[in-house]
């Protein structure tokens, strides 16, 4: 047993405030060190110096990361500006940033500074969470072979903070600072030998999404209407790193007065589309796949998901076999340890789709025109509506079945938008589009007391079917009940969002337009990106690999937004 935290006491710094808060909200969401570790992309001995109250998150970035996975509302962010400046690292360890010098340096000046650089010299030695200490430094190998100065940096093996210092050879367009500042959860690093790699980016997790990895490439491009040309200066480095297997991007830069604008394709779209102009090689992109909170979503969603069941295809199969008996069970709770094996996207997956057909089949025998309540808050969680291979198809069946429009209700309270970014509150609000274009009607309720509500559909005062994989105890629980006491809370619940809902309007559109403007989105916005993207699909911004990852469900939510009115 792990040692019980102590009691929160005015007389604790304030470094040990935020460690306490950090691990009380940890054991509230049943996540362990490791997995904090995992979601933040740090070591359990960090996330342990965090909680003791030892070493406090490094940067702004950092606290803000945490503070969105353990869905704290901003209230570490407030815990950690309450700490002294300089308490955040221990006593032994520059906090000034690596300086990158670009003036000329001879040999024996740069190699004489390797030791005794710290903080403001050429070299500077960094400690990883693991014990490893590595050097932000000039490039040796280059020193060696031209025998004088270079201006540019490498970062060996050391994913660089928003907040490091890139001279302008490192990221000539601005990228690295531009993507960083915009989502602060993204990680970005160069590396050395970059073999054909511009960027490595590490995606963030989430609350059960795990994490993902993308390599990239970056070149100048130049705007030619609604596309972007990227000119690609040596064709065979990039040639050689589109043709790799793994998950790739290249991205356009569009330099206008001083500022850059990002255009990405997918690694294997632009294999597919390189061309010859003269002696240059080029490829184009839509202007629709600009990098903004709307495909930075898209891809944060995608990737998170796709990599992480590819990752346990086989193993998810044979789960999925092996469980196939719980369907001769009208009830039935299977907790995650029937799958020890899988990770938890997996386990989200088997949850979503015993569900969707539990209910499919339950569905013909209910006594009245049921209403549905979703229990998704989040677009971690909304976003399974739009790339689960089997949710869109669900939704279609389910509208068939019925043969009638329907109503499908939430609860978001305003604490959950506060502590939502922005890419995840556009993810949930494509998904309540894609139930609207199919006449799905969408309620919601900010009132938290329905947060603890299981997913269910339920004919008033008759029967209900429970069917909740969303933070649930374990994979999915299931039931089909007459019991008074259960239909007459579900009956209470649907009937109290129907009286009181946030997003009440007699149309579709007046619906989502209310949806858009409780989670802070701008209307117009949204139906202009989404006539861009609907125009050009989202596979040649990201493709899929898993068979169990559609991008249909996206598609058609962008379709749909994209035809509805724009005016007020």
């Amino acid at each position: 047993m792990g040692q019980q935290p102590k009691a929160l006491t005015p007389e604790q710094s304030p470094q040990h405030r935020l460690g306490y808060v950090i691990r009380e909200l940890r054991n509230a969401r049943g996540l362990s060190m490791r997995e904090l570790a995992a979601k933040t992309f740090v070591s359990h001995a960090k996330v342990q110096r965090w909680e003791n109250g030892d070493r406090p998150p490094k940067d702004l970035a950092e606290v803000e990361l945490i503070d969105r996975t353990l869905g704290a509302g901003g209230f570490l962010v407030e815990l950690w500006r309450e700490i002294p400046q300089g308490a955040s690292e221990p006593s032994h360890v520059s906090d000034a940033a690596p300086h990158v010098s670009d003036t000329s340096l001879d040999l024996a000046t740069a190699l004489s500074q390797t030791a005794a650089s710290d903080g403001e010299g050429i070299f500077v030695p960094r400690r990883l969470d693991d014990g490893t200490v590595v050097l932000v430094a000039l490039d040796r190998r280059a020193l060696l072979r031209a025998g004088a100065g270079i201006g540019a940096a490498a970062v060996a093996g050391f994913p660089m903070p928003a907040t490091a210092v890139v001279s302008s050879a490192e990221d000539p367009f601005g990228f690295a600072r531009s993507t960083t500042e915009n989502w602060s959860g993204l990680r970005l690093s160069r590396p050395a030998p970059d073999f054909g790699i511009d960027w490595q980016a590490l995606i963030p997790g989430g609350r059960s999404m795990l994490g993902s990895q993308l390599s990239l490439q970056v070149h100048p491009a130049r705007s030619d209407g609604s596309r972007v040309i990227v000119s690609i200066p040596d064709q065979r480095r990039t040639e050689e790193f589109l043709a790799r297997p793994h998950r790739s991007l290249l991205v356009g830069a569009v330099s206008t007065e001083g500022a850059a604008r990002f255009y990405a394709l997918d690694g294997r779209t632009a294999r597919s589309r390189l061309t010859r102009n003269g002696g240059v090689y080029e490829v184009a992109a839509p202007t629709a796949y600009e990098l903004d909170d709307l495909t930075y979503g898209i891809l944060w969603a995608v990737s998170n998901y796709d990599d992480a069941l590819q990752a346990d295809d086989q193993a998810l199969a044979e789960t999925r076999s092996d469980l196939k008996a719980y369907e001769r069970l009208s009830a039935s709770a299977v907790s995650r340890e029937a799958a020890p094996g899988l990770n938890t996207v997996a386990h989200m997956w088997l949850g979503s789709d015993f569900c969707a057909r539990h209910i499919i089949r339950a569905l013909p025998d209910l006594p009245a025109l049921p209403t549905f309540w979703t229990r998704e808050q989040r677009g971690e969680e909304a976003s399974a509506w739009l790339i689960f291979d089997h949710k869109y198809p669900y939704l279609r069946e389910t509208t068939k079945a019925l043969g009638s429009t329907s109503t499908r209700a939430f609860c978001v309270p305003e604490e959950v938008v506060r502590s939502s970014p922005r890419y995840e509150r556009i993810l949930l609000f494509l998904a309540v589009a894609l139930m609207e274009s199919l006449g799905i009607q969408a309620q919601f309720t900010a009132d938290p007391a329905y947060e603890a509500v299981e997913g269910f559909v339920v004919a008033p005062d008759k029967e209900a079917v429970i069917a909740n994989w969303v933070r649930g105890d374990g994979m999915w629980h299931v039931d089909v009940t007459a019991r008074s006491s259960v239909v007459r809370e579900f009956t209470i619940a649907v009937r109290d969002v129907d009286a009181d809902s946030l997003t009440a309007a007699p149309t579709a559109a007046g619906r989502l337009r209310a949806l858009a403007q409780y989670l802070d989105l701008s209307w117009p916005w949204l139906i202009q990106r989404c006539g861009q993207l609907a125009r050009y699909g989202s596979s040649g911004l990201i493709q899929s690999r898993s068979r169990l990852v559609s991008a249909a469900g996206i598609d058609a939510a962008c379709a749909y937004v994209a035809s509805l009115p724009a005016d007020r």
